[in-house]
């Protein structure tokens, strides 16, 4: 079943409906409709933004919903994209659409107002600076206990998912502030947060999958420009990246 926000009453058929905020159960997306259209945007449960919002402010259900709202841009009719799609249920959307036979997602360069967006970098940079501050069990810490047999396979394995979830939601945050700094400063603040030290290249590049979303510039053409500035096994690692995937494999 999907979360949903407070019952609403449909402004067209009067029939009370729950707005989704979270995906079905085996799904990691959902749609989030305009208020005046039926253009809709996709929601990934991972998108850096959502995470980021959860993590470092500690918001979830409908106040996580209501967080995203006002950071998504406008629709390109002027409306505003909803969990509750402005007051028109699931049967009411599905019927406009089939009438006007538009079922496209919105197509624009990124669904996050940046503007908006920096209004977190306050509190963005306090939960990141903070979990840099932390020293915290490596995979090198985690591969040598269980090698001098302090843990076993199972704690291994336990101990290896716990590394990998903090991550995505510290990679996460690190993402959104990249993306309140912008293509022009980014990678340069990161050097000087000695953000590859701690995570390798994997950050440039999560960085640049960043400034992907909130600027359409893609990955491959940030990091082309980018690559000079690094050297070493940072700028190696770097060009395979992006010599494998400008060849797809």
């Amino acid at each position: 079943m999907a979360d949903t926000i407070t019952e609403t009453q449909c402004s067209l058929c009067k029939e009370d409906y729950t707005p989704v905020f979270e995906p079905e159960e085996g799904y990691n997306v959902y749609p989030i409709h305009c208020s005046l259209c039926t253009t809709w945007i996709p929601m990934k449960i991972g998108n850096p933004v959502r995470v980021a919002l959860k993590y470092a402010l500690g918001l979830d259900g409908e106040a996580l919903a209501l967080a995203l709202e006002e950071l998504l841009v406008e629709c390109t009719c002027s409306g505003t994209f909803m969990h509750d799609a402005g007051k028109r249920c699931p049967d009411c959307l599905e019927k406009i659409k089939e009438e006007v036979r538009d079922k496209s997602v919105q197509q624009i360069p990124t669904i996050w107002n940046v503007d908006k967006l920096k209004k977190l970098e306050p509190k963005i940079v306090a939960k990141m600076l903070e979990k840099l501050e932390t020293k915290e069990e490596t995979l090198t810490d985690l591969i040598d206990r269980f090698e001098d047999g302090e843990i076993d396979a199972e704690e291994y394995m336990a101990g290896l998912e716990d590394i990998r979830t903090r991550e995505f939601k510290q990679i996460a945050v690190i993402q959104v502030w990249a993306m309140i700094q912008g293509p022009q400063d980014a990678f340069g603040a990161a050097e000087d947060l000695e953000l590859v030290e701690r995570y390798g290249s994997r950050i440039l590049i999560s960085i640049a999958q960043a400034l992907e979303i909130s600027t359409g510039q893609k990955v491959l053409t940030l990091l082309t420009r980018e690559v000079e500035n690094w050297d070493g096994q940072i700028q190696k690692e770097i060009k395979t990246f992006i010599a494998r995937t400008a060849g797809g494999f």
